[in-house]
Parts: structure tokens; C-alpha cells; sequence
């Protein structure tokens, strides 16, 4: 599997989870075979795009092509979707798990390979993630980073994709912490105080 497509599989996955979907009763609903589908999460076998949009419309998802630049306000209205935001406890406890054992993969990574600016953005991402309200596909990009990082180590050779794995967590990070901005405050004001009038 690609790098590329690790993120979609990823989420699919998560979805089919969060949902409590069997391999099985997915097969059922996509009419693809519970061993391909298995491959297709281990990463064992890169996914046509068929099968993608089969396994996503049985997760009751949809594919969509959105232009690049429309992508943020995408994103943001996804996000304001009330369920975006309910996570169970025992989802929640398992998130702050992941991302504990993530803190402690940085740790051990910065001890194996030394440190390096985007260890140092994983580690601040991931400590600000652990108190910040995720939903369930912020919990999938999580997810992921991680399991990449695990995979592929901060080695030499692998520094451009754990810099992609620092980017995607940073970004992460920055769209919760800018969703938190309250209203927004007006340019100028009309107060007594200002001596400007």
C-alpha cells in the first residue's frame, strides 16, 4: 500500500470500528470478501477504487472529489456536525491510551535516532491532542500518524515522512485549537475609554 492511500484505508477502518462492524458484515454489505477486506487494512493490498467506494458506501461514507481550495470549508462543516464531536468514554479512553503511547514512541524515538524539530512538533501535537475535544476523524489522523511513525521510525531515511506526519498532526492541532476561537471579536469598538473620538 501507498503512503498515500494509508490515510484513506485508515479512516475506512475506523469508521468500520467506531460503527462496530464486523469484517464479516461489511463483506455482507460491500460484496467484497472479508480476506480482501482484511488485506486491504493490513496494508497487504493496495485497493482499486471500486473497492474503496464499495467498502465506503457499505460504511454508509461517500467518496466526493472537492477542489483543493474548497477543502477547509469542507472540512469545517463536516466538523460542525453534531455526532463529529460525541465519542463515547470508552473511545475517549482509548484515544488519550493511543496518544499516551505516542508520547512515549517520541521519547523513545529522540532516544534511538536523536532529536529532531519534527519529533519535537509530534511530541507538542500530541501534548496539546491529549486535552483537546477529538472527534472520530480526528481520532482516525491520530491513529495513523502513529501507526507510520511506528512503522517507519525517525530514521535518516525515513525524515521526509515523519516531517508529513509532524505537518498532519500540526494541522490537526491548529484546526481544534482555532474551532475554539469564541465568537469572533469586532475590528473596532465604540468605548468610552478610547480617547480616539
Amino acid at each position: 500500500m501507498t503512503y498515500k492511500s494509508e490515510g484513506l484505508i485508515a479512516q475506512l477502518r475506523y469508521a468500520r470500528e467506531a460503527a462496530g462492524t464486523s469484517q464479516r458484515a461489511l463483506s455482507a454489505r460491500s460484496g467484497l470478501t472479508q480476506s480482501h477486506i482484511s488485506h486491504i487494512e493490513r496494508g497487504t493490498t493496495e485497493p482499486g477504487l471500486s473497492s474503496l467506494i464499495d467498502v465506503a458506501r457499505a460504511l454508509d461514507l461517500e467518496l466526493v472529489l472537492v477542489p483543493k481550495k474548497l477543502l477547509p470549508a469542507v472540512r469545517g462543516v463536516i466538523r460542525s456536525k453534531k455526532d463529529q464531536r460525541d465519542i463515547s468514554p470508552e473511545v475517549s479512553k482509548a484515544a488519550l491510551r493511543e496518544i499516551a503511547q505516542g508520547e512515549r514512541l517520541v521519547t523513545k524515538q529522540k532516544a534511538l535516532y536523536g532529536g529532531s524539530a519534527d519529533l519535537d512538533r509530534i511530541a507538542e501535537s500530541l501534548h496539546f491532542l491529549r486535552r483537546a475535544p477529538l472527534g472520530y476523524g480526528d481520532l482516525a489522523i491520530v491513529r495513523q500518524a502513529l501507526q507510520t511513525l511506528n512503522r517507519f521510525q525517525a530514521s535518516k531515511q525515513s525524515r521526509d515522512i515523519v516531517s508529513e506526519i509532524a505537518a498532519s498532526l500540526q494541522s490537526l492541532r491548529n484546526r481544534i485549537a482555532q474551532a475554539r476561537v469564541e465568537t469572533p471579536r469586532p475590528a473596532y469598538g465604540l468605548n468610552e475609554e478610547d480617547g480616539d473620538a
